[in-house]
């Protein structure tokens, strides 16, 4: 025999705001864009960009930074290997490489190219892009050694080279590195410009932001 479910006392929400919620939800779920970062070195990177997602956090994004310390092609054969690249779990994969004294920055960017992988390069290395929140900075820098005196003008450089997002970065600084990062080459040939850094893509990217102003290089 069925039973006939006791009532449970609780009020139940009234007619089509009740369905509005529950379509909400679903389209909220159903639209989550699947974004993982590689970032090919430890701590500086995955800090920054953490922080940068848990202040500018979309509800219609998830996020997941990686690291995989390593050259250029590593990296990106990580990405491909190990997350099976753009396609498979995620719908966006980048991988944060710096010029730095690597050689085999066009093998990476020849998989990248295959797999769809998308590279957020710096030249000669990441912290220019932290400068770059604090100074319109142009001149040329042979390597992280050469940058580090002059971020530590503006910003704490710590040894085990972790960062505080919020205390160093924050705010609208951000914004302000993107307009002086676009300014230094066109982007995609961030390899071959020092200094110069296409992070500023990979920003707006989780900001939501890099549909509104410009479009995805091929």
């Amino acid at each position: 025999m069925v039973r006939t479910p006791k009532p449970s006392g609780r009020k139940r929400p009234q007619g089509p705001s009740h369905e509005t919620d529950l379509s909400r939800r679903t389209d909220t779920r159903d639209s989550l864009e699947r974004l993982l970062v590689v970032c090919g070195a430890e701590t500086t990177e995955s800090d920054y960009l953490n922080g940068f997602k848990a202040a500018f956090k979309r509800r219609t994004l998830s996020v997941r930074v990686t690291e995989k310390p390593g050259s250029p092609s590593q990296v990106v054969r990580y990405a491909v290997d190990k997350w099976g690249g753009s396609g498979g779990e995620f719908d966006q994969v980048w991988c944060v490489v710096d010029v730095d004294e690597f050689e085999d920055l066009d093998r990476a960017q020849a998989l990248a190219r295959r797999e769809h992988v998308e590279l957020a390069v710096s030249n000669p290395c990441f912290e220019l892009w932290l400068l770059l929140h604090h100074t319109d900075h142009r001149g040329w820098v042979p390597n992280y050694r050469a940058l580090k005196p002059l971020l530590q003008k503006h910003a704490e450089v710590r040894p085990d080279k972790r960062v505080d997002f919020l205390r160093d970065y924050g705010g609208d600084l951000w914004e302000r590195a993107v307009s002086r990062a676009r300014e230094l080459a066109p982007e995609g040939t961030e390899h071959e410009s020092n200094p110069s850094t296409r992070v500023w893509r990979l920003v707006l990217t989780i900001n939501g932001q890099c549909g509104r102003d410009a479009s995805t290089a091929g």
